[in-house]
C-alpha cells in the first residue's frame, strides 16, 4: 500500500494488517513484496505447524492467540502444535490448537500449551525428518519460534524444503528475553518488554526494602547470556546502585579480582556515607565475558 509519499511503502502481510508505521523504507521492491503476499488464494486451505524452540519467552501464548484469530478470519486453516518442540515434529506428535483446547491459557505466559524444546533443526537427518512430517501432514506452513540460534534453524530449513521441491513455507517469530534481534521492519523480540518490565518491578520491591531495613545489600542476577541489554533496561528503570554490563567489562579487559574490587568499592564508599545497605544488578553472562573464564568455558563445552 502507498504512503502519502510515493516514494515510500509500507510492509504489509495478509489480510491488510500493517506493521508500525514509523518503519518505511523507500525500497520500491517492497510494492512487488506486498502484491505476492496480496495475492495469495485466500479460499484456498491452508494447515500450519507451530514449534517453540530455545528458551521461553513471555508472549509465547499470544502468538497462538494471533494464529487462532488468523483462522477465525480465514475459516479454512488448521492449526497443530508440535509437543515439546522438536521432539514433537520429529516423532510427529502434535495437538490440533483450537479456541476451546486454548482457553485455558490465553493470554498466559510461557510455552506450556504445547511445550517447548531446546534442540535445533541442523542436522541432515532432522532435516529430513522435518520434510517428511512436512509432507506426511499436507503443512503448507511451518512456523518456529526462538530466539538467534532459532533463526539459523529456519533459514537451513526453508533451503532445505526448497531444495527437495517441498511446498511448505517456513517462518520464524524472534522471541527471546534477551532483545538481540533487531531489525529495520520490527522493534523488538517477543519477550524482552514484558520480561523487564515484571523485573523492573521485582528489582523496585527489592530497592524499597533494601531502603526501608537500611541493612541489607541486594545481589540481583538477570537473564541475560550475551547481551546485558535486559540488565540495562532494568537499571534504567529502577536506578539501583550499581548494573555490571558484561560488554564494558570485556572492553576494560577486567578480571574477575577488578569486578570484585569496584563493587567492594562502592559499598565502602556508601557504608562511610553511613548506608550500609544497596542494590546491583548482575547479567547471567557476565563471566562468558571474563577472558580467563571465557576461556575455562569453552575448554569445559570441548570436553562435555
Amino acid at each position: 500500500m502507498r504512503t502519502k509519499d510515493s516514494a515510500s511503502y509500507f510492509v504489509e502481510v495478509q489480510d491488510d494488517l500493517h506493521t508500525n508505521t514509523r518503519f518505511r523504507d523507500p525500497n520500491a521492491a517492497l510494492s512487488d513484496f506486498n502484491s505476492s503476499l496480496l495475492s495469495v488464494e485466500r479460499d484456498s486451505k491452508m494447515k500450519l505447524g507451530l514449534i517453540y524452540m530455545g528458551r521461553q519467552a513471555p508472549g509465547g501464548n499470544n502468538i497462538i492467540d494471533g494464529l487462532l484469530r488468523f483462522q477465525q478470519q480465514r475459516g479454512n486453516v488448521e492449526l497443530i502444535g508440535f509437543i515439546n518442540g522438536v521432539e514433537g515434529l520429529m516423532a510427529e506428535k502434535y495437538e490440533v490448537m483450537s479456541r476451546e483446547t486454548f482457553a485455558c491459557y490465553n493470554n498466559l505466559g510461557g510455552y506450556d500449551y504445547i511445550g517447548r524444546g531446546s534442540d535445533s533443526l541442523r542436522t541432515e537427518q532432522q532435516k529430513a525428518r522435518a520434510l517428511e512430517v512436512a509432507k506426511n501432514l499436507g503443512l503448507t506452513g511451518l512456523i518456529l519460534v526462538g530466539a538467534t540460534a532459532n533463526m539459523a534453524d529456519c533459514i537451513y530449513l526453508a533451503e532445505y524444503f526448497e531444495a527437495n521441491e517441498c511446498a511448505t513455507r517456513v517462518v520464524h517469530i524472534p522471541a527471546t528475553v534477551d532483545g538481540n534481534i533487531h531489525h529495520e521492519y520490527f522493534q523488538t523480540s517477543i519477550g524482552f518488554d514484558t520480561a523487564s518490565k515484571v523485573y523492573a518491578q521485582l528489582i523496585g520491591n527489592m530497592l524499597t526494602d533494601s531502603a526501608s531495613a537500611v541493612k541489607y545489600w541486594y545481589f540481583i542476577r538477570l537473564m541475560g547470556k550475551e547481551p546485558s541489554h535486559l540488565a540495562l533496561e532494568c537499571a534504567l528503570k529502577t536506578q539501583p546502585n550499581m548494573v555490571l554490563v558484561s560488554e564494558e567489562c570485556r572492553d576494560r579487559h577486567e578480571n574477575l579480582n577488578d569486578i570484585v574490587n569496584n563493587l567492594c568499592d562502592l559499598i565502602c564508599a556508601r557504608a562511610k556515607d553511613g548506608k550500609n545497605y544497596g542494590c546491583i544488578l548482575i547479567p547471567e553472562g557476565l563471566l562468558s565475558f571474563v577472558a580467563s573464564f571465557n576461556t575455562l568455558i569453552k575448554e569445559l563445552n570441548a570436553l562435555f
